[in-house]
């Protein structure tokens, strides 16, 4: 009998209009309780987005290696380009010629051989070239970095300056310089930069605060701004207040002290 008063209550409601024809989305009196929703997930938030394209297009960008394939990548006809360029270009345009990538790889890069404090030691020579990464990663979120090191000795010779005004020869000294092998874009912050409230989002490469919550009530005080260092809330025109007063962080506003008020 319970299962046909159910039949009818459920032609009842779908005839009416208020709920879906789908019987799992149904709930009676003496049922259990509603299916459990979803996971709550971090809101996306504009700049979020925002580092989420720069993301994807930096991606696209570190693949293409030659103006061709930049005009495929984004469906448009290399000769197409050229051809229109060639027939229809200011004189300004026809003196230039198309820049090349720089990838990121290793190059060679002077960089100094020895550190002296001392004034009166010369040596040399006093830098010399070895490869260090070098090159564009597609946007700022990124750097070349070295993904492999070899330290390798090099030899320099020194000399002291006398009181005399001489130059009196100290001979040789071994020092060790490191060159940068193999070369990789990587994140510019690190895991290791976040604070203990935050958690390292590889595909933003930034730092984000675990606490979503409180940082959506927040934005939502007219009277208080995020800290998204520290994931913290606080007020946004804090100010000093009075004798026998205090800021409340909470109001953001001066309050008398606990000692005034017994008075």
């Amino acid at each position: 009998m319970s299962q046909l008063i159910r039949y009818r209550t459920l032609v009842l409601m779908i005839f009416c209009g208020l709920v879906m024809p789908h019987k799992a989305d149904i709930l009676f009196p003496d049922q259990i309780s509603p299916r459990p929703s979803k996971p709550p997930v971090e809101p996306r938030t504009a700049e979020n987005t925002a580092l989420l394209l720069r993301s994807r297009s930096s991606e696209a960008v570190r693949k293409i290696n030659s103006p061709e394939e930049f005009l495929r990548m984004i469906g448009v006809s290399p000769s197409q380009v050229f051809l229109t360029s060639r027939m229809a270009e200011p004189e300004e345009r026809s003196n230039s010629e198309m820049a090349k990538q720089a990838n990121c790889e290793p190059s060679p890069t002077v960089v100094p051989t020895y550190q002296c404090n001392d004034p009166s030691i010369i040596y040399f020579p006093r830098c010399t070239r070895v490869k260090r990464c070098t090159g564009c990663c597609g946007n700022e979120l990124l750097s070349c970095q070295p993904k492999e090191i070899e330290t390798r000795n090099f030899e320099i010779m020194l000399a002291k300056l006398t009181a005399q005004g001489r130059f009196e020869y100290q001979g040789k000294q071994v020092v060790p310089i490191d060159e940068h092998i193999r070369c990789g874009c990587d994140c510019v912050i690190k895991p290791s930069d976040c604070t203990p409230k935050q958690v390292y989002k590889e595909n933003l490469c930034r730092c984000v605060c675990a606490n979503t919550d409180d940082r959506a009530k927040c934005i939502e005080h007219p009277d208080k701004i995020w800290d998204s260092i520290y994931c913290r809330c606080s007020c946004r025109n804090a100010h000093e207040c009075s004798t026998g007063f205090f800021y409340n962080q909470n109001t953001c506003r001066c309050e008398r002290s606990p000692v005034e008020q017994r008075k």
